[in-house]
């Protein structure tokens, strides 16, 4: 079944923010921007391997931000930007 994977890779990036040294309202605003960040760029990918290297592309990306933003949709706004810019090399 195609979705197996793709479920998979849902985990593995949601694992990967989980697993991070965040505080609990970090953690929650790594959260919303990932969410909100996947549902702006999913259409883009299309094959479950694209899927799961892009969220886990994601998740990576998120957690850099962290650090330096708490803001969630500025997360989402700084995520969404460099996920279309890599996809344009």
């Amino acid at each position: 079944m195609v979705v197996a994977p793709t479920e998979e890779g849902v985990m593995k990036a949601r694992i990967l923010i989980e697993s991070a040294s965040l505080g609990p309202d970090d953690l929650k605003t790594a959260f919303q921007a990932f969410d909100g960040a996947w549902a702006l760029i999913a259409a883009h990918y299309t094959s479950p391997n694209a899927i799961e290297a892009a969220r886990m592309q994601l998740a990576t990306l998120i957690l850099s931000l962290a650090p330096d933003t708490k803001d969630a949709n500025e997360m989402q706004a700084i995520a969404v930007q460099e996920m279309m810019k890599s996809d344009e090399t």
